[in-house]
């Protein structure tokens, strides 16, 4: 199937038109806020909860609760076996709870950075593109706009990208244009 030249390039132009549109729509912002606090809920979860090891509830020893003076012994080819008292077992509980209170809390802490940058980034009120000098050759105001634009299209197991720098005026007036780098 051959593609024709104008077509792409006025596929571009309308990929540049729907980024503009998503971006002050909010909606994209809206999504990324929601998604970074489930991950946050998330993390505290693993943290406070999946983390958390009851130290008045009594280690088990392969599947049997141990007593005050009994011990355990841990038989392991990796390391790690011996003999352990019932405060050693209490402390190889705790010890292997740390591992979900370091991924919980430093998931919460990625994710919250991630939503603090997801919300200045998809600011609405952001205008799109990187300003033009020149005034619109449609509306001769100076509302220009230009951003590189990538168009990507797939069939089978090959994509072509189509890219170009668009220049775009206000939505009111329409004015859009695409060049080559």
């Amino acid at each position: 199937m051959a593609v024709d030249g104008g077509n792409m390039a006025q596929a571009v132009i309308d990929t540049a038109y729907n980024e503009r549109k998503r971006l002050h729509t909010g909606r994209s912002r809206t999504v990324a806020v929601v998604l970074f606090g489930l991950l946050i809920a998330l993390g505290f979860f693993l943290a406070l909860v999946v983390g958390k090891a009851d130290p008045n509830t009594p280690p088990t020893c392969d599947g049997k609760t141990m007593t005050r003076h009994s011990e355990c012994r841990i038989w392991s080819s990796r390391g790690g076996g011996g003999t352990y008292s019932y405060d050693e077992m209490i402390d190889r509980r705790e010890s292997g709870n740390g591992v979900w209170r370091v991924v919980g809390f430093g998931g919460a802490g990625v994710a919250a950075v991630l939503m603090v940058v997801s919300i200045a980034k998809l600011n609405p009120n952001r205008p799109w593109g990187q300003p033009v000098g020149a005034a619109c050759p449609r509306c001769r105001e100076l509302n220009l706009r230009e951003k590189h634009t990538v168009h990507s299209v797939t069939r089978g197991r090959t994509t072509h990208r189509y890219s170009g720098i668009v220049t775009l005026c206000t939505p009111a007036c329409g004015f859009s244009a695409i060049r080559q780098r």
